[in-house]
């Protein structure tokens, strides 16, 4: 499998991710060639638009990205190819992250047992994942806001939310998107533990739930490192713009 599918895969979980939670909160999004776009007020850290398509596509995507312009102070762009430059528009590189690949069938990663992985199945379970993942830095700005995943979101059977407890305390999160081509790993997530201690875990329990097909998804930073160390590979670079306003 060459670097172009890999790629293409990890954008299709990223925009099935996008399509369902837009859906579970009522603002569904829309599907262009070049590009997803959603006009309106997105769950937090989520961006409004999606680039589909390399520098092939930049006339149509920068179009786009012109007429989000005043309409949403707070939209942000991801672009998938890391081929913009929007600073002309007023935008700024929130941050730089990496498209990974894991391959079906990949050994699984080294696993200390220290964190114990479950698939969450009620209502109260994911109020507990939500409290666990609003306890992350990173996420403070989403506690701002009322529930991010709302409970509709169980009742699909391409996603799975996962918890991870440490001696029966909810201590760390990651969630699954399930698409024809791959599985979207994302939000492994911990306000107390290393990087590296969570991958392993949710690695082997992503593989377990939807086995025979690959794992994908994006990191940067620390948990970048973490993921390559569990079996993922680098495939290409991503960045997420937003208005040069936005703190």
């Amino acid at each position: 499998m060459d670097v172009t599918e890999k790629l293409a895969w990890s954008i299709e979980a990223s925009v099935h991710w996008y399509d369902a939670m837009c859906e579970a909160h009522g603002v569904p999004g829309e599907h262009h060639d070049d590009y997803w776009v959603n006009r309106r007020s997105m769950p937090p850290y989520m961006s409004n638009l999606i680039t589909l398509r390399d520098d092939t596509g930049t006339a149509a995507q920068v179009a786009a990205i012109r007429s989000l312009i005043g309409t949403n102070a707070g939209y942000g762009v991801k672009d998938s190819f890391q081929c913009l430059s929007l600073g002309e528009l007023g935008l700024r590189v929130l941050f730089r992250a990496t498209w990974i690949f894991r391959p079906e069938g990949a050994e699984g990663p080294k696993d200390d047992g220290a964190l114990e992985w479950r698939v969450v199945r009620t209502p109260l379970q994911l109020q507990a994942w939500e409290s666990t993942w609003r306890g992350v830095g990173d996420n403070a700005e989403a506690r701002q806001h009322p529930a991010v995943f709302p409970p509709s979101l169980l009742h699909r059977s391409d996603f799975r939310f996962l918890l991870g407890e440490r001696g029966g305390k909810a201590v760390a999160t990651a969630a699954l998107n399930r698409t024809a081509h791959a599985v979207g790993l994302s939000n492994v997530f911990a306000p107390t533990e290393e990087p590296d201690k969570l991958f392993p875990g949710c690695v082997r329990l992503a593989c377990s739930i939807f086995p025979g097909l690959p794992l994908v998804g994006y990191e940067r930073d620390a948990h970048l490192v973490a993921a390559k160390a569990a079996g993922f590979e680098t495939v290409h670079g991503l960045t997420v713009w937003v208005p040069a306003e936005v703190v």
